[in-house]
């Protein structure tokens, strides 16, 4: 573990060459993969400004009236019981083909809403700069809701093992503290939350590899087709199997990628023995995949600050 202020130690092997030089070289790839902001590397201070990012769904949408919002508290003891789960496929069908989209909506977003904190594990591929990562980002994420913190490392199997960030609204609300995987771990530094560094690494902030984020996609683009008059019923629904779940898949097909959709075709997989999304996908308009995200394992978790101080025993900051 790097203490910020003590010289970072080096394994053994590498001793016999001058720290100067791996502290030079370190800086030096950091600087290249975009952390030319970056401020000096020093440990988060709780004494720096406090601020939370804003959190778009706390409040109602002006379609959750109390009618839907109580359908959707009513489906979501179905799921969370286990009954959903029970039906054979041609009632499961039958049951989201029948569920009014915004009660749907409104279930996904509250299923994930009910904890402030989650753990996940996860796979992750995207297509950054035009080019699309074949062998999958392996994750462990710590996300707390209050304070907004966020912990990320990347695991042994993927691409950039041993690579970690911290996010704490609290402290830097516009900033991480990380370093990168392997040899290269000499130093840990700020970098910008939406900068070039973290842009290399996904087309999203950490504050968007959730549940959470999912959710309030689906109700962001609810309401993007019921502002364009048309019905935000899923085109296509069907019972299949993701990473060895039993599922049930919505595929929305609006036509138009961003700005006036997410994505031209996105499909959602729903968790039957948890209410919250397993695999979200993402298309362009030419029917290239722009993302897929697999949450392998979400833990509902009560964290503390420790789990998000760099100094944490597990950790390598």
């Amino acid at each position: 573990m790097h203490i910020p202020g003590r010289p970072p130690s080096l394994p053994l092997g590498f001793r016999l060459i001058p720290r100067r030089f791996w502290l030079a070289l370190g800086a030096a790839s950091l600087v290249a993969c975009g952390a030319v902001n970056a401020q000096p590397s020093v440990a988060p201070s709780a004494a720096q400004p406090a601020a939370q990012p804003a959190d778009s769904a706390a409040t109602p949408r002006a379609w959750q009236t109390p009618a839907v919002r109580q359908q959707a508290q009513a489906f979501l003891q179905r799921w969370r019981s286990g009954a959903l789960a029970a039906l054979d496929d041609a009632a499961l069908l039958a049951t989201f083909r029948d569920l009014p989209p915004e009660v749907l909506a409104t279930a996904v977003e509250a299923g994930t809403r009910q904890h402030e904190g989650f753990e996940i594990w996860m796979q992750r591929q995207e297509r950054i700069d035009g080019s699309w990562n074949e062998r999958p980002f392996l994750n462990h994420i710590k996300f707390r809701q209050q304070p907004r913190q966020v912990y990320m490392a990347w695991l042994p199997g993927g691409p950039k093992a041993g690579q970690e960030i911290l996010y704490d609204a609290r402290r830097r609300p516009d900033a991480l503290y990380g370093h990168l995987g392997g040899a290269f771990n000499v130093m840990s530094i700020w970098t910008p939350l939406d900068g070039r560094l973290a842009r290399q690494n996904s087309n999203h902030t950490v504050l968007d590899l959730s549940p959470r984020f999912v959710a309030d996609v689906v109700s962001s683009e609810w309401q993007r087709y019921r502002s364009e008059g048309r019905s935000p019923r899923a085109d296509h629904i069907e019972v299949t199997q993701v990473a060895g779940q039993r599922t049930v898949a919505l595929t929305w097909s609006p036509g138009a990628g961003p700005p006036a959709h997410y994505a031209a075709r996105t499909r959602i997989c729903l968790n039957l023995r948890q209410p919250w999304v397993l695999q979200a996908e993402a298309w362009d308009a030419a029917g290239e995949i722009q993302e897929r995200i697999l949450f392998e394992k979400v833990v509902p978790t009560v964290f503390t600050d420790a789990d998000f101080d760099p100094e944490h025993p597990s950790y390598r900051f």
